[in-house]
């Protein structure tokens, strides 16, 4: 009698070992398929957002800018006095951010300032690349692709996915 109760309690056993093997092979490959990589690509705007800078510039009859090598045009209005900003260096600027289409999405033209450390990845990159031109007391305008700026997700209702930016900004301080 206790031989066929180990031998059905050995077979419960298997039984379970088995169906929880399973349970954890067929999670194990459903995990794995949920993590495949999505065979879409997203679409480069690279040359979209180049064509529309350069229109915008033309349109509004803007003249003066540098293009970065990132695609980021710097046009300084104002210059400022001493050297320009680098890396590290803890920034004060006034600012406007608009859509091309002229909508206001956001501003801080307080007489202090945003403060934010050039190259700490604290603000989009279209500002780290487009501020290094700036030195104490430029202003400028800055139009930014979506690449260097919200890319593919915007941001909020008014930036939509993929927008060009532009901002009109002010360096107040660089420390």
């Amino acid at each position: 009698m206790l031989s066929n109760l180990c031998s059905a309690s050995y077979s419960s056993l298997m039984k379970f070992r088995f169906s929880l093997f399973s349970v954890l092979l067929l999670s194990l490959v459903a995990l794995l398929a949920a993590c495949k990589k999505d065979d879409k690509t997203t679409p480069d705007y690279t040359a979209q957002d180049e064509a529309t800078i350069q229109q915008y510039i033309k349109d509004k009859g803007l003249t003066g800018f540098v293009r970065d090598t990132s695609g980021v045009y710097v046009g300084i209005t104002q210059p400022g006095t001493g050297p320009n900003a680098k890396d590290k260096q803890r920034l004060q600027v006034l600012y406007t951010g608009t859509t091309l289409d002229g909508t206001v999405f956001d501003s801080n033209t307080t007489t202090v300032g945003l403060p934010f450390v050039l190259g700490q990845s604290l603000v989009i990159p279209g500002w780290n690349k487009g501020f290094r031109y700036f030195n104490k007391g430029a202003k400028g305008i800055l139009l930014i692709p979506s690449s260097q700026a919200y890319g593919t997700s915007g941001s909020g209702t008014t930036i939509g996915a993929n927008a060009v930016l532009r901002f009109d900004v002010e360096v107040v301080d660089i420390k």
